[in-house]
């Protein structure tokens, strides 16, 4: 009984304080200014009558009349210290673009790091540079530009400072780079079409990040702070001089043709996108029968829990702008709750619905941050589900710096099953000038669903993080009632109070060859709405490291708790009755430095597992020989011994790419995984012909593993997709 009580009085005690701790906090962050603005770097950029051309060489004599922008200072390893190598960026600009050339000296280019080939590979594992602007200059929003030394282009959005920038939109540009016998070239062209700005604005944010692999080493243009991550926009220099520039029309057409075929059935699908500027920084786009036959595939998991797993979302028209739908203190890497879950549309019960149009709304004007989504599906007969519209709204007002106050709303239930509503309202106070140049945030949200089945109820909760090289604290509050059903959101567990908190303290010993320690400490419990513990964990790492190389080791010691109300299946004839379970899990993780031609990681997990044991091996191997080809294998098994029976899980992934230029790949991917019993196979072509225009060919086969280890056939789907575009 004492117990019951403390326990009680605990959450009490958490829900009633952490409000009024998060407004104190607010108080004290909100008037702390940004950087001042006589303290930012400024860059000039120089208006020349004619495009340079885009070869990764600054022979013609524009770049000349450009002054570099300024010297960089390093924030990877020695925070502060000049560079290891040094950098030269100049910017031109016509009527209708903007240039960056970059010098990149290196007195050993043979020792360059270049890898990937592909188009939205991920660049941070090469040497690199990266553009990042604020067309707008609110101080929180952009978009970033990253090219390494093959030439291979990444791009994406910033919104709101977040500490990991959206890499899943795609902008129509261009970029070519070229290794020479002082370092390698970037040449960058970026269309003013592309992106979204202020007419008569002369001044945008700009940043520019160039990564030195071999070494590790991260150089920036200012804010070379490890506190600061790049796309902290509020730390932003700034780029003057754009006089004269336009947009055009601000219209983009772009329409596709898809020829598919499944199982022997052929079908033809025209279709069209439709993108139009309602105002300088404000983005509407319209899709008619849309095609989604060029996403990829979703990476398999295998689910040892009685809850379902989060899988993202992966199709361009739903990714595009989306940061605009984040609600403070929700999302992140555990996923427990989204008010907004794109996903929910056009797939149902694994199956894709199709779409007959769609209409998104994104952007800024003045203070306002505004996103709306409203699409039509179609019928899906074998399900018999009738045509749904579903729709989702946003609105935040920016406040100081880096904060804001913001309100939601979805309708539309995906299922069919009647009425379905949410709404809700969030703040968010934050600053990276706290106690001398520290990050500090704080949020609050407050979300009622309306359910034609379930009825009204409500979620809240809110959390304060300190997200800083030496010290990264946090603490979380979350409260989800039990009839709580965004029908258009993702929560995977209904009727709960969650508290969690993290600490991690990493020192630089800049000795014994190791860069920076890792030492973390992150408790969690889980309650009932009467406030009974049904889970905690601690999640502890008593060491972990990564070297001056880039190897890394991690160590973990996880004891838990779990009160399970009701037996579930963990698979099939392996049932966990109900009762109370406590045990201990206890792994290791080594990973070799990604800027190596190769590339290993392995973990090993032993311990508990409810009342009995679990075994866990895990194994990956990168092999990059050429930048033209890559291969990777990724195997995870599990060996688990229950009363109720023994049990094995085994998940496969193989990647093999071919890279014939930064504008032609050829991407396969195999994968089994012995929940489903499914072999899948993926084997993706996509001819860039010129930036916006595309051709993908894309083959998708599947097999099934029955009782007898025999496969038999699943399913054969084809498609050839060309789509071209139109800007004005």
């Amino acid at each position: 009984m004492a117990t019951k009580v403390s326990i009680r009085s605990t959450f009490d005690r958490s829900f009633a304080i952490a409000p009024c701790a998060l407004l104190a906090i607010a108080a004290l962050a909100a008037p702390v200014p940004a950087l001042a603005e006589d303290a930012r770097p400024t860059a000039k950029a120089v208006r020349v009558s004619a495009a340079p051309r885009i070869d990764g060489q600054l022979d013609e004599a524009a770049w000349e009349t450009a002054p570099a922008i300024g010297e960089f200072v390093q924030r990877e390893p020695h925070e502060g210290q000049p560079p290891g190598e040094r950098t030269v960026v100049r910017v031109l600009y016509t009527e209708d673009a903007l240039y960056f050339g970059i010098a990149c000296l290196d007195r050993t280019p043979a020792s360059i790091v270049s890898t990937q080939l592909t188009r939205d590979a991920e660049l941070d594992v090469d040497d690199s540079v990266l553009v990042i602007l604020d067309p707008f200059l609110d101080n929180r929003n952009g978009f970033f530009f990253q090219v390494n030394p093959a030439g291979a282009r990444s791009d994406g959005q910033v919104s709101n400072n977040a500490e990991e920038a959206e890499r899943d939109w795609d902008g129509i540009w261009n970029a070519a780079s070229r290794i020479t016998a002082e370092g390698w070239v970037a040449e960058i062209e970026i269309p003013f079409k592309t992106l979204r700005f202020k007419p008569g604005q002369t001044t945008w944010g700009l940043n520019v990040e160039r990564q030195i692999k071999r070494n590790n080493e991260t150089d920036r243009w200012t804010a070379a702070r490890q506190d600061v991550w790049i796309s902290n926009l509020s730390q932003a220099g700034r780029l003057e001089g754009l006089v004269g520039i336009r947009q055009g029309r601000g219209l983009d057409i772009r329409p596709y043709l898809s020829i598919g075929s499944e199982n022997g059935d052929g079908d033809l699908q025209p279709g069209v996108d439709l993108f139009k500027n309602l105002a300088p920084n404000l983005n509407a786009a319209l899709t008619v029968n849309t095609d989604f036959a060029e996403t990829e595939v979703d990476d398999r998991q295998i689910n040892l829990t009685r809850f379902p797993l989060f899988y993202p979302e992966k199709r361009a028209f739903f990714l595009e702008g989306s940061g605009v739908f984040d609600v403070a203190g929700l999302g992140g890497y555990h996923v427990d709750l989204l008010p907004f879950f794109s996903r929910r549309i056009g797939l149902f019960r694994g199956e894709q619905v199709p779409i007959l149009a769609g209409t998104k709304v994104v952007g800024r004007q003045s203070d306002y941050n505004i996103g709306f989504l409203d699409v039509q599906t179609r019928r899906l007969d074998d399900q018999n589900l009738a045509g749904q519209n579903l729709a989702a709204g946003r609105v935040s007002r920016n406040l100081f710096k880096q904060s804001w106050v913001g309100a939601i709303f979805t309708n539309g239930n995906p299922a069919g099953t009647g009425r379905n509503t949410l709404v809700g309202a969030d703040a968010r106070f934050a600053t990276s000038s706290f106690r001398g140049g520290k990050n500090l945030a704080a949020s609050l949200f407050l979300l009622r669903t309306d359910d034609a089945t379930e009825g009204v109820d409500y979620a809240a909760g809110g959390g304060i993080d300190y997200p800083n090289d030496l010290w990264d604290v946090g603490v979380d509050f979350k409260h989800i009632g039990a009839r709580f059903a965004p029908a258009l959101g993702f929560v995977p567990r209904q009727g709960i109070r969650k508290f969690g908190s993290y600490v991690s303290f990493s020192p630089r010993p800049r000795r014994w060859g190791i860069r920076q320690f890792h030492f973390e400490f992150s408790p969690g419990v889980v309650a009932s709405l009467d406030n009974r513990v049904e889970n905690w964990a601690i999640e502890m790492s008593p060491i972990g490291f990564e070297t001056e190389s880039g190897e890394s080791i991690q160590t973990s010691i996880e004891p838990q708790y779990e009160l399970l109300p009701e037996a579930f299946e963990i698979s099939d004839g392996v049932t966990i009755l109900p009762g109370e379970y406590r045990w201990t899990r206890y792994s290791v993780e080594v990973e070799t430095a990604d800027k190596r031609p190769w590339v290993l990681r392995l973990e090993a997990g032993v311990g508990g597992f409810y009342n009995g044991t679990r075994r866990q091996m895990a194994f990956g191997v990168t092999l990059k020989p050429s930048t033209h080809f890559a291969f990777s294998l990724e195997a995870e098994r599990n060996s688990i011994s229950l009363p109720g029976g023994d049990f094995v899980t085994t998940l496969v992934g193989l990647k093999g790419d071919y890279n014939f230029s930064p504008n032609l790949s050829w991407a396969n991917l195999l994968q089994y995984d012995s929940e489903s019993r499914e072999l899948g196979v993926q084997s993706r072509f996509r001819w860039i012909i010129k930036p916006g225009n595309d051709v993908f060919l894309v083959i998708n086969r599947g097999w099934y593993k029955d009782e007898l280890d025999r496969y038999r056939h699943l399913f054969d789907r084809g498609t050839a997709k060309l789509q071209y575009t139109f800007r004005l």
